[in-house]
């Protein structure tokens, strides 16, 4: 990187007066013996005091380029609140120019300017790069006068600069990393007065860079730009213009559950300790194609422009590699996780970038991979269904929703004996939905208790009307952990029944077993209340997924419903099989209601009965009815499953008595 650098060297070693030299890419540096010399080179031969000197000024430009970096506004543009405070500076000194310049290896770049088109220059068209030699004040007060400045081409061409005063920006680790100056087309006198001011206004820009880059910009745990800032330099890009493509990746870094348990145990500092560790070694891979930034509690971004060949994958790879090696906080060994999302943007859909990133992230996190593109059409689906959650409301207000009935049967006796709600959607625009497209995502908001009480009314007020025309059925309603967080759920259930004047025995409500259910004495205790006011209760979907055993002893319920993945297809596997009758033999020994789900075939439909299988459910005998189709089965029947003792003749359906 100091390449450049060196070729700016004076070939004497420094010494003699003040000169400029320029290199082949026509960068200037004004070098003095005096200035690089920190200690007397008497017992040396004279080429290696020039040596020394020259090491000792490029160790002493590294520090401050190093020092210009951890500023982190090369890059990093609009700053309200310095424009404001150089627009002062004008203001004071009567200034058509000022310039906060921060002065690079081979260009100076204006982070805020006023009077200036210019967002920056080559360092050979720097006046400052010459001021922040400087201990003081750097004036002059006519440019064409001077040697150094009269061929500037700032000075002699456009804008035609004639006067100019800067002062240095000093850190507190003292480089001086650029200025703030004030320029003229005309001579001027600056006095000691306005030296001072110049000087004092000066403290105030970096004042004002150190808490705009503190205060909202940087994250307090990493130190690294967050993601307000990279919403501020996307946006500082796309009003730039650019062309063609850039990439971005989103990388996420660990378990956030785990992280959840080590607070709870340790506290947040060995949290904190993990984040931050990872983030040095992010920063360490990154660093040499573009900024790192701490978009989340342990998600960090970066972007850079499409790299040759597979040189993409390569970065991926080792940043993988990078955030997986083993850590250790507090004195426990972790191992950080890595899933990575990446998409490619352009100025037109840059603002969209990193939602984007998140979705691929996501993907990454779904499939169990490192990484993973963005897809198009996974998105569209997810954000499909984040649309279709904001228009619950309104479907709740109009007609929209209305509930279908899947009949469940006697297998041994082929009657009726209830039939499960299924609600549906006629979505104005997307047509008709199923509940297995938007309740996933409805019932992670607080509209699932409003959806549950809607099927609730519509089932009891079903249930009225059939029990008005002499049929006489129960009816499934499915719940969801949303529905329990109150502990209101019973008193919600007698309130819908109430309304219509329902037999509380007439209703069933179905759950979905999962972890939710562990250790929820008030879950227990809301479906026992609702058990001895009659309500049956049904463990649904029971057989894949969680699937706890502990469940048939420990929670109060009636009846199990084995889901049709463990039915469908069982005749042909004999391990499937297996678990299959085995469930149905302990239904049978505690008393429970077994229900298989998703039957299909007459086989099936033998072999259940021939295992103990009470009741079925399923294309064979239904499809999912209309009200008055639901009615008009329970009257006629259909003919459409084998029956009676032999199970070899069709049969009609029968409602139960």
């Amino acid at each position: 990187m100091l390449d450049a650098f060196l070729l700016r060297l004076r070939k004497d070693g420094g010494k003699g007066p003040i000169e400029e030299t320029v290199d082949p890419d026509g960068l200037v540096l004004i070098a003095q013996q005096e200035a690089v010399m920190e200690h007397p080179t008497t017992d040396m031969p004279e080429g290696a005091a020039d040596a020394a000197a020259s090491q000792g000024v490029i160790e002493q430009e590294r520090a401050r380029l190093d020092a210009l970096g951890s500023l982190k506004v090369w890059d990093s543009q609009p700053l309200p609140g310095l424009d404001r405070l150089t627009a002062m500076v004008a203001d004071a000194f009567d200034m058509p120019t000022v310039l906060v310049s921060m002065v690079g290896e081979t260009e100076q770049r204006f982070v805020s300017r006023v009077g200036m088109e210019e967002p920056g220059t080559e360092r050979g068209a720097s006046i400052c790069s010459v001021a922040i030699e400087q201990d003081d004040v750097f004036v002059v007060a006519d440019l064409t006068t001077d040697p150094r400045f009269a061929t500037n081409r700032l000075v002699c061409g456009a804008p035609g600069f004639r006067f100019y005063a800067g002062a240095p920006l000093v850190t507190p680790s003292g480089h001086a990393v650029g200025t703030l100056c004030v320029l003229d087309h005309r001579p001027r006198r600056f006095t000691d007065r306005d030296q001072q001011r110049l000087a004092d206004f000066a403290a105030l820009v970096l004042d004002q860079i150190s808490l705009t880059r503190m205060v909202g910009r940087r994250d307090p745990v990493t130190g690294l730009p967050n993601r307000q800032q990279f919403y501020a330099d996307i946006r500082s890009m796309t009003d730039a213009g650019f062309g063609g493509t850039f990439d971005l990746a989103l990388v996420d870094v660990i378990d956030l559950p785990l992280a959840h348990r080590l607070a709870q145990a340790l506290g947040m500092g060995p949290v904190e300790s993990v984040i931050r560790q990872v983030a040095q070694r992010l920063e360490a891979v990154v660093q040499p194609f573009g900024t790192l930034y701490h978009v989340a509690v342990a998600r960090f971004a970066f972007f850079l422009r499409p790299l040759p060949g597979d040189a993409c994958e390569r970065l991926l790879d080792e940043v993988a590699h990078a955030v997986a090696e083993p850590l250790e906080a507090e004195g426990i060994p972790l191992q950080p996780t890595c899933h990575a999302g990446f998409v490619s943007f352009g100025q037109d859909n840059a603002a969209d970038a990193l939602r984007r990133a998140v979705s691929a992230t996501q993907d990454a996190i779904d499939d169990r991979a490192t990484w993973r593109v963005y897809d198009a059409e996974r998105d569209r689906q997810m954000r499909r269904q984040y649309r279709l959650a904001a228009d619950v409301p309104r479907a709740l207000r109009t007609d929209e929703l209305h509930l279908l009935f899947q009949p469940r049967v006697d297998l041994d006796a082929g009657m009726v004996r209830g039939c499960e709600s299924l609600l549906r959607w006629a979505h104005p625009e997307l047509g008709e939905l199923s509940p297995g497209e938007f309740i996933p995502i409805v019932a992670r908001t607080a509209l699932m208790r409003e959806v549950t009480d809607w099927v609730l009314d519509a089932a009891c007020r079903q249930l009225a009307v059939w029990l008005g025309e002499g049929v006489r059925l129960s009816v499934s309603v499915n719940v969801t952990a949303a529905d329990f967080t109150l502990g209101d759920l019973p008193g919600r259930v007698v309130a819908a029944c109430l309304a219509h004047g329902v037999p509380m025995d007439r209703l069933e409500l179905e759950i979905v077993e999962g972890d939710w259910l562990d250790n929820s004495a008030h879950v227990i205790d809301q479906l026992q209340h609702l058990r001895e006011r009659g309500v049956r209760i049904a463990i649904d979907d029971f057989g894949i997924g969680y699937s706890n055993f502990s469940y048939i002893y420990t929670l109060p319920f009636d009846i199990l419903k084995i889901d049709q993945a463990l039915v469908r297809g069982f005749l042909g596997n004999d391990r499937q099989e297996a678990v299959l009758t085995g469930v149905l033999r302990l239904c049978a020994k505690l008393g429970i209601t077994s229900v298989a789900e998703g039957v299909e075939t007459v086989e099936e439909d033998r072999a259940l009965v021939a295992a103990g299988c009470q009741e079925g459910q399923g294309y064979l005998y239904a499809p999912p009815l209309t009200a008055k189709e639901m009615s008009a089965l329970s009257v006629s029947g259909i003919a459409s499953r084998a029956s009676g003792k032999s199970r070899d003749r069709i049969i009609g359906l029968r409602p139960a008595p």
